[in-house]
């Protein structure tokens, strides 16, 4: 009877040690999982047929670190032959963006094919710039993989999900990406808080010494539109505050939610007031007319909503995660909309320039109205020059700079560049592109339809002129 009772003493003593082990192991992941703090929402696919997913693109610096968490991992059809796996390339293996998946044979990838079975990934798995992990079966939630960049190893890497098999998966993915500080933004992107903060004080700057001329100085004429570019001053300082919060508490590893709420709020408006100036000024409504023809409104009327669609596709692709479904189509739809707008405007500027020159044979009027025809000029090569660094020469940058500089810089000469022409057309001292014309015969030889529309418009007054 002593020896059963020593025998299920140490059998109990062996359970309680294995529940012990079982419980100190779980509560390991669990704090791995606690530990992990996030700059981006998680990726959920559901049902994705899809067989190769980019799932993480970040540029580390050396000591950083990359941690993949799979949750919730279901395969419509387990049985499938083939794998699953996450490919992973390093900095240095990065030159171009993943080549599509190809057969063995070097014909052109079938369905079944596997991206894996391709030539270069074996060239990469040779030279140690890749890595292959085999998501296990049976499958552990969660299943957590970490990796550090080495001194050899700093650029930008990709993580790319691969799905050789013939199923559709479903899962939930965490991606934590941190370079060393406990810094969340790729290096490109770090001194993105910075850049924004600035130029958040460069506005505020501009938009207080705006009031000043507003409000103080004697020598300038103030008219509603002046009023209106106040506003979106106000409008931006805000906007590049939010931004900068953005950032920053993406930087700590925060997920900024209230932050982004407010920043892509202030951004369409931004967006939406910045457009209707640019396009108010010119179809020659600050400069020329205090009106608006049928034309000018049909502009509008077409510029506005894109603006509104190129806003809502900035705000879903800015905060979807990488490697959604949707991700690319919202982050395609954005500058293509915008260089439609931006093309708007550019042939409403060129139509007023050519007004102006119709305008210039009215009896009386040449020097006035070629004096004008030649300030708009002027105006049209400093828009074309704004669209022209903003929308290409930034993406230019990107493309050329290395990874440290990628985002920053390019930002740094948006931000430049958008400053300089703010106040090129803002409320300094008698601004000749903020002066509405007083005399309603100097319209008449700009335009010699615009009679029917003065008729139906309301005029453009000087809310304060000051001698």
């Amino acid at each position: 009877m002593g020896d059963i009772k020593q025998w299920s003493s140490r059998r109990h003593r062996r359970r309680h040690r294995y529940r012990r082990r079982h419980r100190r192991s779980e509560s390991k992941d669990e704090k791995k999982l606690k530990d992990v703090k996030v700059a981006r929402p998680p990726l959920e696919v559901v049902g994705d047929e899809r067989k190769l997913v980019q799932v993480a693109d970040f540029g580390f610096l050396e000591g950083g670190q990359l941690t993949l968490t799979l949750e919730d991992y279901q395969l419509s059809n387990s049985t499938s032959p083939g794998m699953v796996a996450f490919y992973v390339r390093k900095g240095h293996a990065i030159g171009n963006v993943f080549p599509e998946p190809s057969s063995p044979t070097g014909d052109t990838a079938s369905d079944s094919a596997c991206f894996l079975d391709n030539s270069f990934v074996k060239d990469e798995l040779d030279d140690q710039v890749a890595e292959i992990h085999n998501v296990p079966v049976p499958f552990t939630d969660p299943w957590i993989i970490h990796l550090e960049v080495g001194s050899q190893e700093a650029g930008v890497w990709q993580v790319i999900f691969v799905n050789c098999k013939d199923t559709s998966v479903s899962f939930k993915l965490t991606v934590d990406e941190v370079n060393p500080g406990n810094n969340h933004l790729s290096a490109g992107d770090s001194p993105l808080p910075l850049v924004y903060g600035i130029s958040s004080f460069a506005y505020l700057s501009a938009a207080a010494y705006w009031i000043h001329l507003l409000l103080i100085r004697k020598d300038t004429r103030v008219f509603r539109a002046h009023w209106l570019m106040l506003v979106l001053m106000v409008i931006i300082v805000v906007n590049k505050a939010l931004q900068s919060a953005k950032y920053h508490y993406m930087k700590i590893g925060v997920l900024s939610g209230g932050w982004s709420i407010g920043f892509y709020v202030f951004a369409s408006i931004k967006g939406l007031l910045s457009i209707l100036i640019i396009v108010l000024l010119a179809s020659g409504w600050m400069f020329i007319k205090p009106f608006l023809s049928s034309r000018d409104k049909s502009v509008i009327s077409i510029v506005v909503p894109l603006q509104i669609l190129a806003n809502v596709a900035s705000a879903i692709g800015g905060e979807a995660a990488l490697g959604s479904a949707d991700w690319p189509f919202w982050n395609m739809l954005f500058p293509i909309i915008d260089l439609m707008a931006c093309g708007i405007i550019l042939w409403t500027i060129l139509q007023t320039r050519k007004n102006l020159g119709t305008g210039s044979t009215a009896d009386g009027k040449e020097t006035d109205v070629l004096g004008k025809y030649k300030l708009w000029s002027s105006f049209y090569v400093v828009t074309l020059i704004y669209i022209y660094v903003t929308r290409i020469i930034v993406q230019l940058l990107q493309a050329i700079l290395p990874f440290q500089y990628v985002s920053w810089f390019g930002e740094a000469v948006s931000e430049i560049a958008t400053l300089s022409f703010y106040v090129f057309i803002g409320p300094f001292a008698n601004n000749p592109y903020m002066q509405v014309a007083d005399s309603p015969d100097e319209e008449d030889a700009l335009d010699h339809n615009s009679s029917a529309h003065q008729e139906s418009s309301i005029r453009l007054q000087a809310v304060n002129r000051r001698d």
